[in-house]
């Protein structure tokens, strides 16, 4: 019986010491992943059961989901045109403001949308214009607000008045999506296509600022034109260098999950709603980000047969050749096969952006957790400077990674090319004389670089996006020109 006994009780002792690493392994790493992965796959709803202390799902969303955006060659990769965030901004007059003027355009702002005055009286550049809301009423009412700007005398000479400004050639078409006219403010749509996740964990832990340093010093001696300019390493405009930051802030812009350090959007036809306390717990927070720095980093692949390796191999000599490689640097610090530089480039006149990639603030977290520098680009500043803001900011763009590209239409900020030749051919400022160059090439010269760059493939092991989660691009209300 005593042999039974301790038997028993060795049993215990070893059953305990198991469960006791296996919940370690949960708690430290692997469990946190699987609870991310679960957050990141789940379809909010108002009041969701997962956040017990919000008020769940926006009251403004782009999705239910953040699978919903980032789904193209699998869970964590970049969005169709239909997932497009749209930013509502508004395009500056010259001139200065006196108190009386500045106070009456502060006044006109927060009418059209809250967000973009704070408390402060200070205003944002552009608010996040979400495409649906808990409140049935708010899809009229953004289709009156996003409705293409009608064309009338006066319109006209709004718009040959901003030509002129902005050095356009009257015949010419404006390069940005006009729409609501109102109260003496001209307002602007700007488009941001949802950007891939695979591999940011390495692009944030293996590159220093010392070697984003050493390309800018690299491109001092460029002889084509390219210049780059220090940014932050995530979003299309480089305004973000904290990566926790970058999907926290998604959670509290996309899909109205608010968190310690951001609050949701606050909803134009309730604009004195509050919430207080978070949708989110800081540990799901934590999970939801240990599941996005796990996705694995995308790869090249390779044809089986030689005639084909050999084609990609020549693309990729092109690819460097005729320039492409100054901008889309193939490795940097620790992180091979990336290519970018992760620098601004100016992409030139037909890529003007009512929000422009100003130079990188410090990004400071308030007393009250909130973060003081905006998000995916809106970047509040006084009154007086915004008039000064160098026309140059306004056709700046992060250099994005190619890695992944394959998998990744549409390409550019907001989607514009479907193909990759499209995408190539739309590039321009900096990158006019690689697509020269591009263009003088043999056809045959050009088919092995776009090879080359279906090469770099989602990583082949990224988990494939539940079934009727994604929105095609055919059932888009709102898509970019």
């Amino acid at each position: 019986m005593a042999k039974w006994t301790r038997f028993f009780g060795i049993s215990l002792v070893l059953s305990l010491a198991t469960w006791a690493s296996v919940q370690a392994q949960f708690d430290s790493g692997a469990g946190r992943v699987a609870e991310g992965r679960e957050l990141f796959l789940h379809q909010w709803e108002p009041n969701d059961p997962l956040s017990p202390n919000g008020d769940g799902l926006g009251p403004l969303f782009n999705g239910k989901g953040c699978v919903n955006c980032h789904s193209l060659g699998g869970v964590g990769g970049s969005g169709n045109l239909a997932n497009n965030a749209q930013f509502l901004s508004f395009l500056p007059e010259t001139g200065e403001f006196t108190r009386r003027t500045a106070k009456k355009f502060l006044g006109t702002l927060h009418r059209m949308h809250p967000d973009f005055v704070d408390t402060q009286g200070r205003f944002s550049l552009g608010v996040l214009l979400h495409r649906e809301s808990t409140n049935p009423e708010f899809v009229s009412k953004r289709a009156d607000v996003t409705a293409t700007l009608p064309s009338t005398n006066q319109s006209k000479a709004r718009i040959l008045k901003m030509l002129s400004r902005r050095d356009l050639p009257k015949i010419n078409a404006l390069p940005l999506n006009l729409v609501i006219f109102h109260e003496g403010v001209q307002y602007a749509l700007a488009e941001r296509n949802p950007p891939q996740l695979f591999g940011v964990d390495e692009i944030d832990r293996k590159i220093s600022d010392s070697d984003i340093d050493a390309l800018v010093e690299i491109q001092k001696g460029s002889t084509t034109g390219v210049s780059g300019r220090k940014s932050g390493r995530f979003g299309w405009r480089g305004q973000m260098k904290d990566l926790d930051l970058f999907i926290k802030g998604a959670c509290a812009t996309e899909i109205g999950l608010q968190v310690h350090e951001f609050h949701q959007t606050k909803d134009p036809l309730q604009p004195d709603y509050e919430l207080e306390g978070s949708d989110l717990s800081g540990e799901q927070v934590n999970a939801l980000i240990q599941y996005v720095r796990s996705l694995p980093r995308p790869e090249q692949v390779l044809p089986a047969e030689e005639k084909g390796k050999q084609r990609i191999a020549e693309g990729q000599i092109s690819f460097n050749a005729i320039g492409c490689a100054e901008c889309h640097v193939a490795d940097v610090g620790q992180v091979s096969g990336v290519f970018s530089d992760f620098l601004l480039h100016d992409m030139g006149p037909l890529f003007e952006d009512p929000i422009p990639a100003e130079p990188l603030p410090e990004i400071s977290v308030g007393a009250n957790m909130d973060v003081i520098s905006g998000y995916h680009g809106m970047v509040r500043r006084e009154p007086a400077p915004l008039l000064a803001i160098d026309q140059q900011h306004h056709m700046e763009y992060r250099t994005p990674p190619l890695w992944g590209v394959a998998d990744s239409a549409p390409y550019m900020h907001d989607g514009r090319a479907q193909t990759l030749r499209g995408a190539i051919e739309w590039h321009g400022g900096e990158a006019k004389t690689s697509v020269r160059r591009f263009a003088l090439m043999s056809e045959e010269k050009q088919y092995a670089l776009i090879q080359f760059l279906q090469s770099l493939k989602a990583p082949q092991s990224a988990e494939e996006a539940p079934a009727g989660i994604s929105v095609t691009a055919e059932a888009s209300h709102g898509v970019a020109r």
